[in-house]
């Protein structure tokens, strides 16, 4: 069952290319400003975007799909000519091939050199160059090789051909390729997480900047169609601005749909107010975007990849608290309201008793496992206002901002009973802790406060462990159980 699954699913993935195909390669022959140049070719962009995300297994369908376009636009302008079947192949091949090529090598360059998005940008932009030129120069031998060209007329329109393709490549290859994925399931999500796990923001604001982009496309190329001079078109290079706007604040998949909605827009214009006269501005014009949108996605991914290395640096990665520096950082900060406000800020340094112990003799596994379940229980109990930390070992920094005295007293008690009452059974006893509490004075810094607490802390173990000690002065807690 699961076998017919499999080979169902192969064959409406492949007739669903076929159709694809060949649907958009009629869209493109609309579009044509002179014989075999279009001002994009759709097909290279599917051709090149299945094959990089699906490598040699979309090829079959993509060749039948190129052999059959080939043979019914050759009945429908020779209709009483002999099919050259050869030919036609090698037509559908040139297409074919030399994507197959373009999407094998940046498969390969991406798995095996392991670079980072930039790079990986870079190869797939000179390699989609490379392959709609093989495509281009190849394509147009195979018309002269017909008959449909002679020497001088391929020498004509290979140059557009290959810009063609590379401007739709450019402009829709990347919607495509997510596309692609998201329809077959082929995982890129989870294999490319700090790339498209970058979040949406609210639809509106999207289908606003959307729409930006459109009314100033539109405007430029009504002006453009009104004065009819080429001066005039480059007005929509200012496009490029709310179209920055747009993909350094929305997700790769916003994006990269905004973007083949701006392309099919500027094609559809230019064809509509009879614009062809300026194909080659509005090419550079969608190039120009569709890079520029394209190195815009890694600012997005910079900042989610600056964001998750601030938080590695900032978290402890076994306890999940924040680690000795983001709390350093967090308890500058609360200390400088804390003055500014006139409050109160308590520090406790914790302390596990004999936690050394555990670790030499049952294992530094079975010592993480307690470690986490009393930070866990301790960062449960604290208020929301609180800083819990690791400083180091079993050491851990609670930070009190807005507590007085008695109050830290009360909470610092609380924890240390609901640490006692997990009832961890190491060597027969229970895991308790030892807090060292002081309060900050007028114009002490962290570090200062911090050396109190660890010598109240010290003096709170000499006297037994498992107790609160305030200042070096006032005891509150049990006297030690366990130990």
């Amino acid at each position: 069952m699961s076998r017919f699954r499999s080979i169902t699913q192969t064959a409406g993935l492949h007739l669903a290319l076929m159709l694809s195909w060949m649907l958009l390669y009629q869209s493109a022959g609309l579009l044509e400003y002179s014989p075999h140049a279009s001002l994009w070719y759709p097909p290279a962009a599917l051709s090149f975007a299945a094959m990089t995300l699906l490598g040699a297994r979309a090829f079959p369908a993509l060749f039948l799909a190129s052999l059959l376009t080939s043979l019914l636009h050759f009945q429908q302008n020779n209709a009483a000519e002999q099919v050259p079947c050869l030919y036609l192949t090698l037509t559908a091949l040139a297409h074919t091939g030399s994507y197959l090529i373009g999407a094998l090598l940046l498969r390969v360059f991406i798995k095996t050199a392991r670079v980072n998005y930039s790079a990986a940008l870079v190869a797939c932009l000179v390699l989609a160059a490379v392959a709609a030129f093989l495509a281009a120069y190849a394509g147009s031998w195979s018309l002269q090789f017909e008959g449909l060209l002679d020497n001088s007329g391929r020498q004509e329109i290979w140059l557009g051909w290959w810009i063609g393709d590379l401007v739709a490549i450019l402009s829709l290859s990347p919607f495509l390729v997510l596309l692609i994925d998201k329809l077959t399931a082929n995982s890129l999500a989870a294999r490319l997480p700090w790339l498209l796990q970058h979040g949406n923001g609210p639809l509106p604001d999207f289908l606003l900047k959307l729409v930006v982009c459109l009314l100033l496309l539109i405007v430029s190329m009504l002006m453009a169609h009104q004065i009819r001079a080429q001066e005039v078109t480059f007005l929509i290079l200012s496009l490029s601005l709310p179209a920055m706007w747009l993909v350094y604040t929305e997700s790769v998949w916003r994006s990269f749909s905004g973007l083949a909605v701006i392309s099919l827009a500027i094609v559809l214009l230019m064809a509509s107010l009879d614009l062809a006269a300026f194909a080659v501005v509005y090419q550079f014009t969608i190039a120009m975007i569709s890079v520029s949108m394209l190195y815009g996605t890694a600012v997005p991914v910079l900042q989610s990849t600056n964001q998750q290395l601030l938080h590695s640096l900032q978290t402890d990665p076994l306890t999940g608290l924040l680690s000795r520096q983001g709390f350093f950082e967090q308890a500058e900060i609360l200390l400088g309201w804390a003055k500014q406000h006139k409050g109160n800020v308590c520090l406790a340094v914790i302390d596990l008793d004999h936690f050394k112990q555990v670790n030499d003799v049952l294992g530094h596994q079975v010592g993480d496992k307690v470690l986490q379940q009393v930070c866990q229980t301790l960062n449960n109990q604290i208020r929301q206002q609180d800083l819990l930390g690791r400083f180091g070992g079993d050491e851990l920094l609670l930070l009190l901002p807005d507590t007085t005295e008695n109050e830290a007293m009360q909470l610092c008690e609380r924890l240390r009973e609901s640490v006692e009452q997990l009832r961890i059974q190491v060597f027969q006893r229970h895991v308790t802790v030892t807090f060292g509490v002081c309060t900050q004075q007028p114009e002490e810094g962290f570090s200062q406060l911090f050396l109190r607490a660890d010598k109240t802390l010290l003096k709170a173990k000499q006297l037994g462990r498992n107790r609160v000690e305030f200042g070096g002065e006032s005891i509150i807690g049990a006297t030690e159980n366990e130990v």
